[in-house]
């Protein structure tokens, strides 16, 4: 490919990447996204070589001051933008700039405009870094990366209108070198690709020597959370169910102690209701206070200061949670510290722990819960009479019909201590009646009593609420609890993938001695993730690790890593190396894990097994080392480079040479030029000076390295001539 036409496809390229990160990044309109997408592509067409391209490209050609005319048209359409439709600064450049890309992809003509287009493309992929932090973004860097390594080299290399003008008239005079002297050769095709894999060596030691301030301030829509439903002070029932059908991530559970309910379930509470008026839940103890920071970054709820030693088994969980929003943070039942770079963390009576804002970010902390065990004191004695306040908020009951009542009566009449009777209302809704999303309860007068009595079909909120309420009517304190059920786990990172399909409304019962303890009595829904078998699914899960190790390692990377770094420095460098191959290695954990599972069903069998592992490596080895010696991708190419003039002064020699063996005078392959010029002058003297003439040249270019002037090349091309018009000895 010339010089000129690859110049001007790795100009396009690189727009083409920038423009692929900034519409992933910020979301583009489609109108914009879909022209300037064809407006790309007519670029590429027109820079191919045909008579129909020409066409195109003279329909498509606009004067300079019609250009102009747009490009203000645009500036003008920025203010509206900004005053008008999107009403923000940042959005409204996005376009604008998009706007001066499609302007300045059909007026590439002189060199600024080249570097017009450049500024833009560089402008458009710091803005997309800015956008986000999702992992997809560094193959499009990559890309970009090394569009402009390549553009950058062409733009030196290729011939422009306005210095093809200058020298019009001494390219007429001038031999022609030769086809590949304006050609992208593969030498060229090495050099480019090693200075872009150079580049991105020095940008990666320059992202961890600079810590980032903020994380993709602009992510997720220009500050706009994920909506989430069930996690305000108001929860009416039906809320959480439309959310069910949505696979989007919420946040990544790890569990360093290994802990694992043997179910797969597990438990993320949320928010606790206590009253409920016949169609929505409400928290009446919502009043928070500001836990106290012990200094590192860990705030302590008050119920985990008691001095007698609590009987639940401790869950560590390492949460990664997504821009929400809500003010809410999840974590395993019961929560009794909370660790993590927050201004300050709140709590409310009934344990539900809050940031006091929404984050706009995804953030990470850890979480110290345990769990509430049922002792055996519970377990044989019956209800128990409960202080009146307590009550009030827990015995509550709406006005509602006696058959729920009387159904739990009957529910429960077999039983006598309190957990058999919970446990019998448990088993009775969870065989009796049937899970289902499509239950439109929502806008009935009594949807409590639909849902028991008539339809007897419906979704977690009213198994959750119907149990409460039964509860309640046999003197059971019971409050109702909204959070997510994980129940995929990812085997590659080692923690729950939590979505908003997985919101969950359980119940929470009390127990004189042994306190809040969860039940939940939905049964498992034919409409949840399956487990993931598939190599679908578990590609789906590895990737998902990686990009959760991104975020970790070089997302949230900051100022104090980066102190550590610089400690560790000091230490020795040793583990400063052992802390970058850790990043590193946690960051392909996955794939490694992968490959692991493949190697060991491989040598699970005999010795054939492991022949047909090690001949394929063997011979890929053997194969890549003929590579590194023959070097298949060199052949044609010279091992000594040659300059234009050098290789116009070779090109007359030879076909001197050509001529003179037509003539009857061959030239031996191991005799010197000069001795073949010396035996030609002596055998046709005619011809001698010419000979000479040229063979001096030639071997001032080719073995003194010196440089030719234009008579001089002049002169060589008139005495090849001469010599053609010379009659046979």
């Amino acid at each position: 490919m010339p010089f000129d036409q690859a110049h001007r496809f790795a100009s396009i390229w690189l727009a083409t990447t920038s423009f692929i990160g900034l519409t992933l990044g910020a979301g583009l309109p489609e109108w914009l996204a879909a022209l300037t997408g064809a407006s790309l592509i007519l670029a590429l067409l027109r820079n191919r070589v045909g008579k129909a391209v020409d066409r195109l490209a003279a329909l498509t050609s606009i004067s300079t001051t019609r250009w102009n005319l747009l490009v203000i048209i645009g500036f003008v359409g920025f203010w509206v933008d900004v005053l008008w439709v999107s009403s923000e600064l940042l959005p409204a450049g996005i376009h604008f700039l998009m706007i001066l890309m499609i302007i300045k992809l059909f007026n590439l003509e002189l060199r600024r405009d080249y570097q017009h287009l450049y500024a833009i493309s560089l402008v458009a992929i710091l803005a997309s870094g800015s956008l986000t932090t999702d992992l997809w973004y560094l193959p499009i860097f990559l890309l970009y990366l090394l569009a402009a390594v390549w553009t950058l080299l062409l733009f030196q290399l290729a011939k422009h209108p306005e210095e093809t003008r200058v020298f019009a008239m001494s390219a007429l005079t001038r031999p022609q070198p030769p086809a590949s002297a304006g050609q992208v050769t593969p030498e060229l095709f090495w050099l480019a690709n090693g200075l872009a894999l150079a580049a991105f060596g020095l940008t990666l030691a320059i992202f961890f020597a600079i810590p980032r301030v903020s994380a993709g301030f602009y992510q997720k829509g220009f500050g706009e959370n994920m909506r989430t439903s069930g996690f305000s002070e108001t929860v009416n029932l039906g809320e959480i169910g439309p959310i069910k059908r949505d696979p989007t991530i919420v946040m990544r559970v790890e569990l360093p102690d290994g802990f694992r309910n043997e179910a797969g379930r597990f438990y993320i509470r949320g928010v606790a209701f206590d009253q409920y008026d016949g169609k929505a839940w409400t928290n009446r103890l919502s009043n928070r206070r500001t836990l106290n920071d012990d200094g590192t970054g860990t705030f302590v709820l008050r119920g985990s200061r008691s001095p007698a030693p609590r009987l639940g088994e401790t869950i560590r969980q390492n949460i990664l949670l997504e821009p929400l929003d809500t003010v809410v943070l999840f974590a395993a039942p019961h929560i009794e510290r909370v660790t993590g770079k927050f201004p300050s963390v709140q709590s409310d009576p009934s344990g539900s722990v809050y940031l006091p804002f929404p984050s706009s970010s995804r953030i990470e902390y850890s979480v110290l819960s345990r769990s509430n065990p049922v002792l055996p004191t519970d377990l044989s004695s019956e209800s128990s009479l409960y202080p009146e306040t307590f009550a009030r908020h827990f015995l509550q009951m709406p006005a509602q019909s006696e058959r729920i009542a009387v159904l739990a009566q009957e529910v429960t009449r077999a039983q006598r201590p309190t957990y058999d009777k919970a446990n019998a209302i448990q088993s009775f809704l969870t065989h009796n009646f049937r899970y289902s999303l499509d239950a439109p309860l929502a806008e009935l007068d009594h949807p409590l009593e639909e849902f028991l009595f008539i339809r007897k079909t419906g979704y977690c909120e009213h198994y959750a609420t119907a149990m409460v309420m039964m509860l309640r009517t046999i003197g059971i304190p019971a409050r109702l609890v909204t959070g997510f059920l994980a129940t995929e786990w990812n085997e590659y990172g080692n923690y729950y993938l939590v979505r908003q399909q997985d919101a969950h409304a359980w119940v929470e019962m009390h127990l004189p001695n042994s306190g809040w303890i969860t039940m939940d009595p939905t049964p498992p829904s034919a409409e949840s993730i399956g487990s993931g078998s598939s190599a679908w699914h578990a590609l789906e899960r590895m990737m998902d690790t990686v990009r959760l190790q991104w975020s970790r390692f070089f997302v949230q990377y900051s100022a104090a890593d980066q102190l550590a770094v610089v400690r560790q420095l000091k230490a020795g460098g040793t583990s400063a190396r052992n802390k970058a191959l850790d990043s590193m290695s946690a960051l392909f954990s996955p794939f490694l894990a992968m490959l692991g599972g493949v190697t060991e069903y491989a040598f699970k069998g005999t010795v054939r097994s492991l022949a047909e592992v090690l001949v394929p490596a063997l011979i890929g080895l053997g194969f890549l080392l003929w590579l590194g010696i023959k070097r298949p991708w060199t052949r044609g190419v010279t091992g000594i480079k040659t300059t234009p003039d050098e290789q116009v002064i070779v090109q007359l020699y030879g076909r001197m040479i050509s001529h003179l063996g037509r003539k009857g005078f061959s030239k031996l392959t191991a005799m010197p030029p000069l001795e073949f010029a010396r035996l030609t002058q002596e055998r046709w003297h005619e011809a001698g000076s010419a000979v000479a003439s040229i063979t001096e040249l030639y071997c001032r270019a080719r073995f003194g390295r010196t440089s030719l002037t234009r008579e001089e090349l002049s002169l060589a091309e008139d005495h090849l001539r001469y010599l053609i018009t010379l009659q046979k000895p």
